[in-house]
């Protein structure tokens, strides 16, 4: 890469060598306090040549500050080109120097007045890959305490805190648009999703019958924390409900696929169902 290429150290699989552009050379077309617009002349995979014009940015992080009840805190801040007011999570772009996390930190404090004492990174957005370098650093901050704003010259915003099904709602009716905010409202409800107790019905065929593979199950079930019950069926195939944490339904399904050194687990299927509040431990029923 050039020395004066101010775009990021490139990352290129071997199977997209055939999409990539070489860059020629470029200039600086614009410099504000915010922007940097660059002009470049490439070259095209078919050897032909383009410009390129796009945006230099430093990166900037975004933060989820969670309460302890569970609401967000949100801005709502108008945006002039836009011309209206957005809710959004706080933000900020990179000090010269500065990691992503003491940006969050230092953001969270200045702009919602809110310290955490536990941050956990949720992932990375490019928010215009077309025509700016911008990435933005996205991170969950909980154990919250409040230690008031302290808002830069000139920057104005309320600060309100929405429940996560609120927020949700909010983007279904177009409410909230923000790109960076939505995409952080995706990695939390990929989170929820992750950890909220899950229910599976499990179709088990083979020489699985008798009381000794549901014997096993069960105790493969207790020792994973999931609830349920087991039973074999007149087709000869075993039919587990197996309900409780993500990981722990998921431990009991990958052993029904292996079974016991006895049996011969010829196949596993398994089927979303609704969780059964009634259940409270790992039982075996009756033959169906």
């Amino acid at each position: 890469m050039a020395a004066d290429d101010p775009r990021p150290p490139r990352v290129l699989d071997a199977r997209d060598a055939h999409l990539a552009e070489e860059r020629i050379d470029g200039e600086q077309v614009f410099r504000g306090k915010l922007l940097d617009v660059r002009r470049d002349r490439v070259r095209l995979p078919d050897g032909n040549s383009a410009t390129r014009e796009y945006v230099v940015h430093p990166g900037a992080v975004l933060v989820v500050p969670v309460l302890d009840d569970g609401r967000l805190v949100v801005e709502r801040q108008f945006r002039y080109p836009n011309n209206r007011v957005f809710v959004e999570f706080p933000a900020g772009k990179l000090d010269p120097g500065e990691s992503a996390l003491v940006t969050a930190k230092r953001e969270l404090r200045e702009e919602a007045g809110y310290e955490a004492a536990a941050w956990t990174r949720l992932g990375e957005v490019h928010t215009v890959v077309s025509y700016s370098t911008e990435a933005i650093d996205l991170w969950l901050a909980e154990g919250l305490t409040h230690v008031g704003a302290k808002l830069d010259d000139g920057e104005f915003l309320d600060i309100v805190a929405l429940a996560h099904d609120e927020m949700l709602a909010m983007a279904d009716r177009g409410e909230i648009t923000d790109v960076k905010t939505v995409a952080a409202l995706y990695y939390l409800e990929r989170r929820r999703a992750a950890q909220a107790p899950c229910a599976r019905l499990l179709r088990i065929r083979g020489r699985v019958q008798g009381v000794g593979f549901r014997d096993a199950l069960i105790m493969r079930a207790r020792e994973a924390g999931a609830v349920g019950w087991v039973r074999n069926r007149i087709d000869d195939t075993v039919e587990a409900f197996v309900q409780g944490e993500p990981a722990a339904v998921g431990r009991v399904i990958a052993w029904a696929r292996r079974g016991p050194p006895a049996a011969r687990v010829d196949g596993v299927e398994v089927h979303d169902v609704a969780l059964d509040a009634k259940l409270e431990g790992f039982a075996r029923w009756a033959t169906r």
